[in-house]
């Protein structure tokens, strides 16, 4: 009987959470974001990211399993190479460019609860022209989806869909009036 309950209990913990420590999903570059900034033909660089103090900036939990950050292993650094993907996809990165993006990861949560998965994520961006500021905007994206009980359900889905908001929070950033006409220099 014993023997039967530690079976039982078992296979429960493995449908509840998989225990796994992974890297973020690489980034995919959205198509309205690309659709956006082939429009605008943008062109710039991007520059340093970092964390606010506050914000999760290495690890995020989702039932046991840990989710890292980018190559290496922070978040903010996750959110530069999704910018410097979005922009190598519409020919826009152009290192050394006088037109640099930087920014600060602002917020960072992820969710992989039972009925449904919920990520925010926000940074503060700052564009410069020839090093003079030309926009300096915090935005947040957040983001939801049908999640499940089943861990080896819910984890992977929570990981795929960070990357959504990331996308999500690229295409808020690409949108703004006020980002548009500082890229344009009016």
């Amino acid at each position: 009987m014993r023997r039967i309950s530690l079976i039982l209990t078992s296979v429960a913990c493995l449908l509840l959470s998989a225990c796994v420590s992974a890297p973020a999903p690489k980034y995919q570059p959205g198509i309205d974001n690309s659709s956006l900034l082939l429009q605008q033909r943008l062109k710039m660089d991007v520059g340093t990211f970092t964390a606010a103090q506050d914000v999760e900036n290495r690890s995020l939990g989702l039932r046991g399993s840990q989710l890292k950050g980018g190559s290496d292993g922070t978040y903010a650094t996750y959110l530069r190479e999704a910018l410097v993907t979005e922009l190598e996809t519409a020919q826009g990165f152009v290192p050394g460019s006088d037109l640099q993006l930087e920014g600060q990861l602002t917020a960072n949560e992820l969710n992989a609860s039972i009925k449904e998965g919920t990520a925010k994520v926000g940074a503060r961006f700052v564009l410069k022209r020839q090093g003079q500021v030309v926009y300096d905007k915090a935005l947040v994206a957040e983001h939801g989806w049908e999640s499940s009980f089943v861990g080896a359900i819910a984890i992977p889905a929570a990981m795929d869909n960070y990357g959504t908001t990331v996308q999500k929070l690229i295409g808020k950033l690409l949108a703004d009036p006020e980002f548009i006409a500082a890229t344009r220099g009016a």
